[in-house]
């Protein structure tokens, strides 16, 4: 009777087994997609200028996906204090940005991503010049619409 009941009892809790343990992967795989997913959009924009908005919608994510990652949490939650200090110091929001960053690598289990990896960035010259010259326009623009008391506009004849 014994090898019988052992038969019934893997029988019936064997395939339920199976699927708790898959979904527990699933879970945790998926968890663990959602910080590579949002550690790799940081990467992305970390100095990119201006900061993209999926690079201030990351972080704002960051309580909520890293939520098992205490470090990771500190980190982020220096940097967001350090947002609200006037005046902002650059090199500290770097600093604080690539302290953020270098933890997220390390939670992943990317120890080979050193501090000094964080902080290269590429951005084309042409890039740049392009961001400035956007600027330059937009300044200008405000300057002639806000001096403007009111535009001109004369009708047509119909041709």
């Amino acid at each position: 009777m014994g090898d019988t009941t052992a038969i019934v009892v893997a029988t019936a809790f064997g395939p339920i087994a199976a699927v708790l343990i898959t979904l527990w992967h699933q879970d945790r795989k998926a968890k663990r997609e959602a910080k590579e997913r949002l550690f790799v959009t940081l990467m992305a924009g970390r100095k990119a200028i201006p900061i993209p908005i999926e690079w201030v919608r990351g972080l704002n994510l960051v309580d909520v996906i890293f939520a098992d990652s205490p470090k990771v949490i500190k980190a982020w939650h220096d940097l967001f204090d350090y947002f609200h200090i006037r005046p902002l110091d650059e090199r500290q929001v770097d600093h604080k940005r690539t302290d953020l960053l270098s933890e997220m690598a390390r939670a992943l289990g990317y120890s080979a991503v050193q501090q000094i990896d964080i902080d290269r960035y590429y951005t084309p010259e042409a890039h740049s010049n392009e961001s400035l010259r956007n600027y330059e326009m937009q300044i200008e623009l405000l300057r002639v619409l806000k001096g403007t008391e009111r535009l001109a506009a004369e009708p047509r004849a119909a041709p």
